[in-house]
């Protein structure tokens, strides 16, 4: 129902018809008394030009005969002077000659002057060449002038031009007449008649209209009597109520469906069928309503004729006298005439949403179910896989030992097919999530070009299994930058795009390039392949779907690495295009933005997240030197060792980084500009804060007694042998006990037998209970935790370990098989690594727990 209607509004179409055809008769009306006026007008138009026409006429006229009796008096005057040769003579003379010029310029202004000032000019040229003489006093020859008779011929053909100014002056008023006499009796009588006819269309569209207002009240009242008829009929409760708010008569709707009778419903007892519980909210509503003049919209129960309540949804609104109140619901000049309002029937459908919420709580509960299966099955399914491909790295060192060639492809084909079946696993998990909308982000701060040489050195050789090349174009790697998202998404991303790359090319190049956009990082891979058409290139991004069935039998896969790369891309903010020709080639390209968005968790501190080694007591190196390739070769060469590295570029930052990060070594150049190494040497070994930091010399300059008498603990010359600088560095490496916390008895032997090569002791705990009480016996060096453990698990072991102050610094690098969740990380945030089991090397993850371990061991 409209906010507001009026009884106007519910006119007929028959009667808004016949309104509108008044319409065009008055639009004729208009214009008949619009032609009868232009008809009159011309009338007068014309009468006034005939009128001109004869008054133009006799003043040409009457100005010829004035010319015509000046130039007599000019010839009179002229004569009697040649004659008598008296002066007086000449007065008419004169009078005349300044007399007829006006009247020659008059007549030529009003029309055709027949050549008469010519005549005139000559005519008074003559007469005073005759005076001219007798003044001279040649009477003789004057008169002989005027006997010659040239004075009389001008004269005669002045006469006869005059005469023809006047015929053609007549003729003009002759014509005119004529015309207005064919005329002026058209225009009047059109003028007549249009005037009338235009006067009589008004007077019949006034008395239509008096019709049509007498048959809108007849039609009127019989729409109202419909009205209430369909009101009476309709399947809801529609009620009507005067200004007031209050009853004043049957309602035979809510009669017939509340049992109330037109009595017991007046007022305000209306009130008593609804629900107790619901009254009092609609008692306040319904007065507010009608004292704004604003619509009545509620929900309440009422009581039905048979007992039962009903749920109803309840509005009403005012109906005024005009049709088109304001935004406040009311116009100035109208006002209320009366409420309508409707009760409808939402029972059922207030049963309905109920089931649904139901059914949606169930789903839900299903849905929750289903990823706690998933959560459990990817530990169940990781946890063993990840012992396999254990198992299958300790037996690959040991026979790379004993020289068993043959068995050790064997052994890396088991350890090839466990990873694979590892990412098979992965990618199913992450899809589920991804369609139960379950994928989280985790944003942490890195350097991208780091991350692609990382990416790069992952799959070398995966991509040259096929005899295929990767190129690596990062351009201008300070351009580049870092980047605070979810890091291992993003690795995924370029893993399976670089992937996807090596699987269809053969032989060819696969390039991986990166640069940065308006704050956003595009990442490129481009291969030489066998590329794909329009259609292939439509269903690419689709789950289980590759190119076409013979691509899957030819190449293999499931076809999921592209639809998570999609679905991660989105998570991060981002996107992932493709272009592809066939038969040459593909690119895709993933855009994501440097800062994640809106990240789900936070780290707590930059430190953490970046794995910076400024925490005093890790295995922490720092390399001071001005030749930034120098830098470079020392940083890899020490991460690999197991090392964290901080670089200076000069004495004076290099000072500056050891006295605040209190390294476990320094790696010191001796040719540097603004201080050199000697310099920076012996300022370090002057301060008492870190003069016990062990520093070695890498430089040209080979002179060790120079080095040993400043206090250097070894000197490495360059070129370097890294051999020697490997044993080296094994003199700084702090190795103490290593705690594993985990339930599973196989993991801990492979961790122990792994560890121990490498120089560990280790210590072993079944639980996290277990593990505390081993904490509280000796503080080991560095703990690995497995999450899901019997009696304890590991997040309420990292929770107790970390509210002890003197276990806060202890290292803690989870390796757990479960999926972990967003709320998960944020319980890990005491955590320094968090690795998944299977997916790290033994042999890498023994170079992160050289890293992470405190040195000197803390006291037992």
């Amino acid at each position: 129902m409209p906010e507001s209607i009026s009884p106007k509004s519910i006119l007929p179409e028959s009667m808004l018809s016949r309104l509108r055809r008044i319409e065009p008769l008055m639009t004729v009306a208009a214009v008949l008394i619009v032609v009868g006026l232009c008809a009159a007008t011309a009338y007068v138009l014309l009468e006034q030009r005939l009128r001109g026409h004869i008054v133009t006429g006799g003043d040409r006229v009457i100005t010829a005969e004035r010319v015509l009796s000046n130039l007599k008096d000019v010839e009179t005057g002229e004569r009697g002077y040649v004659i008598t040769g008296r002066e007086d003579y000449l007065e008419p003379y004169e009078a005349g000659r300044r007399q007829i010029d006006a009247q020659l310029h008059r007549l030529a202004s009003t029309g055709p002057d027949a050549g008469l000032p010519a005549l005139a000019a000559a005519k008074l040229a003559v007469a005073a060449r005759v005076v001219a003489m007798r003044r001279a006093g040649d009477a003789i020859a004057a008169r002989s002038a005027i006997l010659e008779g040239a004075d009389k011929t001008t004269m005669d053909r002045v006469r006869g031009a005059i005469a023809d100014l006047q015929v053609a002056s007549q003729d003009t008023i002759r014509r005119a007449e004529a015309s207005e006499a064919v005329r002026a009796p058209v225009l009047l009588g059109t003028a007549i008649l249009a005037l009338a006819a235009g006067f009589a269309s008004i007077a019949v569209v006034a008395r239509r209209r008096r019709r049509s207002e007498q048959r809108s009240l007849d039609r009127l009242a019989l729409s109202e009597g419909r009205f209430r008829t369909m009101i009476e009929a309709s399947a809801s409760i529609i009620w009507l109520m005067p200004p007031s708010g209050r009853f004043a008569g049957p309602q035979a709707a809510w009669t017939s469906f509340t049992g109330q009778d037109a009595a017991s419903l007046q007022g305000d007892g209306w009130l008593l069928a609804v629900h107790p519980d619901d009254m009092e909210a609609t008692a306040q509503a319904w007065p507010e309503a009608i004292a704004a003049g604003l619509p009545f919209v509620l929900e309440h129960r009422l009581r039905r004729a048979d007992g039962a309540w009903r749920d109803m949804f309840v509005r009403g609104v005012p109906v005024y006298n005009e049709v088109a109140p304001n935004k406040a619901g009311r116009d100035d000049a109208g006002r209320v005439q009366e409420w309508v309002g409707t009760h409808t029937d939402i029972t059922e459908q207030r049963r309905a949403e109920a089931e649904l919420i139901t059914a949606k709580e169930a789903a839900e509960t299903a849905n929750r179910a289903k990823s706690q299966f998933l959560a459990n099955m990817s530990h169940e399914l990781r946890t063993p896989l990840s012992a396999v491909i254990g198992y299958s790295e300790m037996l690959e060192e040991e026979m790379e030992d004993l020289g068993q060639r043959t068995l050790l492809d064997d052994v890396r084909k088991i350890k090839g097919n466990a990873r694979h079946l590892l990412s098979l696993i992965n990618d199913v998990l992450d899809l589920s999530k991804i369609e139960a909308e379950r994928m989280t982000t985790f944003a942490e701060a890195f350097d991208a070009a780091a991350l692609l040489r990382e990416v790069a050195s992952t799959v070398e050789a995966l991509v040259a299994k096929k005899r295929n090349t990767l190129v690596l174009e990062l351009g201008d790697e300070a351009a580049l930058g870092g980047m605070r998202t979810d890091q291992v998404k993003l690795r995924q991303c370029l893993l399976n795009l670089v992937s996807n790359a090596a699987k269809f090319t053969e032989g060819g190049a696969i390039t991986l390039r990166a640069s940065r956009e308006d704050g956003d990082l595009l990442f490129s891979v481009a291969d030489t392949g066998i590329g794909m058409s329009p259609e292939q290139l439509a269903k690419l991004f689709e789950r289980f779907s590759q190119a076409d069935e013979s691509t899957t039998r030819r190449f293999g896969g499931t076809g999921l690495g592209l639809a998570i790369t999609r679905a991660f891309c989105q998570l991060l903010g981002g996107e992932v295009s493709v272009t592809s020709v066939e038969g040459q080639g593909s690119t895709f390209t993933m855009r994501i933005p440097a800062i994640l968005p809106e990240p789900l968790a936070e780290p707590e501190d930059e430190a953490a997240v970046a794995g910076d080694a400024s925490v005093p007591g890790q295995q922490l190196v720092l390399v001071i030197d001005d030749d930034a390739d120098q830098r470079d070769l020392l940083t890899r060469f020490l991460e690999r060792e197991g090392f964290a590295v901080q670089v200076a570029l000069d004495g004076p930052t290099g000072l500056a980084l050891a006295r605040r990060l209190k390294p476990r070594a320094i790696l010191l150049d001796v040719m540097m500009p603004q201080m050199d190494g000697w310099s920076v040497l012996s300022e370090l070994k002057r301060d008492p804060d870190v003069a016990d930091i062990p520093v070695v010399l890498v430089t040209f300059v080979n002179d060790p007694a120079m080095g040993s008498s400043l206090g250097a603990a070894e000197l490495v010359p360059k070129p370097v042998d890294w051999n020697k600088l490997a044993h080296v560095m094994e003199r700084f490496r702090g190795e103490g006990d290593v705690l594993v916390v985990d339930d599973d008895a196989d993991a801990r032997a492979r961790l122990r037998a792994v560890l121990e090569r490498s120089g560990w002791s280790v210590v072993e705990a079944a639980h996290g209970q277990e593990a505390l009480e081993q904490v509280e016996r000796a503080v080991p060096q560095l703990i690995l935790l497995d999450l899901t453990m019997p009696v304890m698990d590991g997040f309420a072991f990292l929770r107790a370990l970390r509210e002890r102050p003197d276990w806060r610094d202890v290292p803690v690098v989870v390796l757990t098989a479960r999926d972990l969740s967003a709320d998960d990380r944020e319980r890990l945030g005491g955590a320094d690594r968090v690795l998944a089991k299977g997916e790290t090397s033994l042999r890498d993850l023994a170079g992160q727990v050289r890293a992470l371990a405190s040195v000197p061991p803390p006291p037992r």
